[in-house]
């Protein structure tokens, strides 16, 4: 069972650097639906511009990797969006997550993730995702671990103050 903090009709907008690894991901789903080489090389072409030569095939092969354990570990059920949609899907913002967590050494919290999208045995998966994780770090990308939060988590420390006049929530999602 999965508790989500937003009801179904909230979408979560992803920050620049979460979208760029999540359509890493999207690509070898569209590569896997037709072996269709171009997704392939769309993935390495926008690493090797994001990141640099030195980085790509390094990060390449680890986000391959990390795809691998995944379709072993989640039997195919994880559900992805488009390419470029700036929205993530429940599956795709545990596996975001779980990498942001693996950055920043929050060992638990990427293993709930990893339990939210139905893996059991997660050793080598956390251990995929740290090494994915490590490499992006090591190449300029970190990934913001409040992908969930709401948009002024990116702007500011803390949240804008309540209204006073107003008995409304106070919300502000993009």
């Amino acid at each position: 069972m999965s508790i989500h903090a937003f009801p179904p009709q909230v979408h979560v907008l992803l920050p620049p650097t979460a979208l760029f690894v999540v359509n890493l991901f999207r690509r070898f789903d569209r590569f896997r639906h037709g072996y269709d080489q171009a997704h392939l090389d769309a993935a390495d072409a926008s690493v090797r511009e994001r990141l640099g030569e030195r980085s790509a095939d390094g990060v390449m092969s680890d986000a391959l990797m990390v795809d691998n354990e995944l379709r072993l570990r989640t039997s195919g059920a994880f559900s992805f969006n488009p390419d470029g949609s700036p929205q993530a899907t429940p599956d795709e913002l545990s596996l975001l997550s779980m990498i942001a967590a693996m950055q920043t050494g929050h060992y638990r919290v990427a293993a709930e993730c990893a339990v939210e999208l139905d893996i059991i045995q997660s050793r080598t998966m956390l251990m995929l995702a740290h090494r994915l994780g490590s490499r992006l770090a090591a190449a300029g990308l970190r990934l913001d671990t409040g992908v969930l939060q709401p948009s002024w988590t990116a702007d500011r420390e803390t949240p804008p103050p309540p209204r006073a006049s107003s008995n409304e929530p106070h919300l502000h999602l993009v």
